[in-house]
């Protein structure tokens, strides 16, 4: 056995052990921990069992919650209600899927999704276990560049976890985690802001290592929004932090990426270079003509893969796995459109209440900045990082679906949270209405 997979298991089963004699957040950890670390797709897990590491890091924190003396109600945020009205449709929706396999693979991940948020609700009770939980991330997104810097060459592929394997996908995972640990800057952390800096660092040059042009310009687009969030007593300190992001983003950007952004360009005769970002356009158009064809009710998770070959020309198809067989296929790359096609209006409306909630909470977060209300600065910051983080995942799913990401259902967690300890310290404060 591997020094890698003895220090793992003391770790992960450190973990679990404090989740009972502890607290059960540190069952959350063990799963962030199983997550980046991934032994499954790892050469130092060969020597592991196959436990099933995130399943049984899920199961401990949930006995542990259990048996917690302190619960919390575990629907008491509005965000998990939607979420469960939305598990609800997902279910209703057998009776008219195209593919109740492909289907049943999504309703599985929301039921744990699910869980997840309502352990996250139950576990995650203050700032310092909010400010731990967003660390983790950081140190795990850490050590993807770690493997990032030992690849072998091309686009970053292989090195995520488990649903961001791919270069997308990773890319746009650690752009969010990026935006959220940035925020961290902002506050008061002692000698480990030394670390967190240079870990952002490391964060994103591997987003420059992954080439995803989606995920550079969701990280662009939040930093341009992210200015209308700023507190006042921070203003200097964002602004030098953020000049420095600028420097360190020109000076990592390759001549690769830059190739891939001028390949969106047209040629003479009026076409798209690159025929993958030409082929987003096409897939859209389709996925309009698939929408229409069931608006309200959509059709089943990945009716896009399904219906493909009958709306999308052949020279954009690609092969794709679909149920048993591997066909010329191609999928969603656009969450919005993938929403529509698989849930329809209803789906997608159900599904808004929580993106509503989440915007209300980042409405928030610029009306106590707006009108200077006496807050805990640290926690607006955090908030207004976690929001800009949701943010640059809905940027990103303009340029490929991420319906399936699991880091936006711990934002989806972790957004109530806050906000209720950020409303809780502003009416602790007497002078405010």
């Amino acid at each position: 056995m591997s020094l890698t997979a003895i220090v793992f298991l003391i770790a992960y089963f450190g973990c679990l052990l404090r989740a009972f004699t502890a607290d059960p957040k540190w069952g959350l950890y063990a799963y962030l921990l199983a997550f980046y670390a991934h032994p499954v797709g790892r050469w130092w897990g060969q020597s592991l069992p196959d436990l099933r590491w995130s399943f049984l890091a899920a199961l401990v924190t949930l006995i542990a919650v259990f048996f917690s003396k302190k619960k919390e109600n575990w629907l008491g945020s509005n965000v998990s209600k939607y979420y469960l009205f939305f598990l609800i449709y997902l279910i209703a929706q057998y009776l008219w899927v195209l593919s109740n396999g492909l289907h049943t693979v999504f309703v599985l991940l929301v039921v744990k999704y699910f869980i997840l948020i309502l352990l996250l609700q139950q576990c995650i009770k203050s700032k310092k276990d909010v400010v731990g939980f967003i660390i983790c991330n950081a140190f795990g997104a850490l050590y993807f560049g770690y493997l990032g810097y030992s690849y072998g060459g091309g686009r970053l592929e292989g090195v995520g976890g488990p649903g961001v394997e791919s270069a997308n996908g990773l890319g746009q995972h650690l752009s969010i985690i990026l935006v959220i640990a940035s925020y961290l800057l902002l506050i008061k952390l002692g000698k480990i802001k030394y670390l967190l800096i240079l870990t952002v660092l490391v964060i994103l040059n591997t987003i420059m290592l992954t080439e995803s042009r989606g995920a550079l310009l969701s990280l662009v687009l939040t930093g341009i929004v992210a200015i209308f969030f700023v507190p006042p007593s921070v203003k200097k300190v964002f602004f030098t932090l953020a000049i420095l992001g600028v420097v360190a983003f020109s000076l990592l950007m390759g001549p690769q990426i830059v190739d891939r952004f001028k390949s969106t360009q047209k040629d003479s005769g009026g076409e798209i270079q690159d025929k993958s970002a030409a082929s987003r356009l096409v897939i859209i158009k389709a996925q309009y003509e698939i929408f229409k064809e069931h608006p309200l009710i959509g059709q089943g998770h990945r009716t896009t893969l399904i219906l493909s070959p009958l709306y999308i020309p052949k020279e954009y198809l690609s092969k794709a796995k679909s149920g048993n067989s591997s066909e010329q296929r191609r999928a969603s790359h656009n969450f919005l459109m993938g929403m529509l096609t698989d849930h329809g209006i209803v789906g997608f409306a159900i599904y808004s209440l929580i993106l509503m909630s989440i915007l209300k909470s980042l409405l928030r977060v610029r009306q106590i900045i707006k009108l200077e209300l006496k807050v805990d600065n640290e926690l607006l910051l955090i908030q207004a990082g976690l929001c800009l983080g949701f943010v640059c995942y809905l940027i990103a799913g303009m340029f490929s679906n991420n319906k399936i990401f699991e880091v936006a259902v711990w934002l989806i967690a972790l957004i109530p949270i806050t906000n209720k300890l950020l409303e809780q310290s502003l009416t602790r404060n007497p002078n405010v209405n």
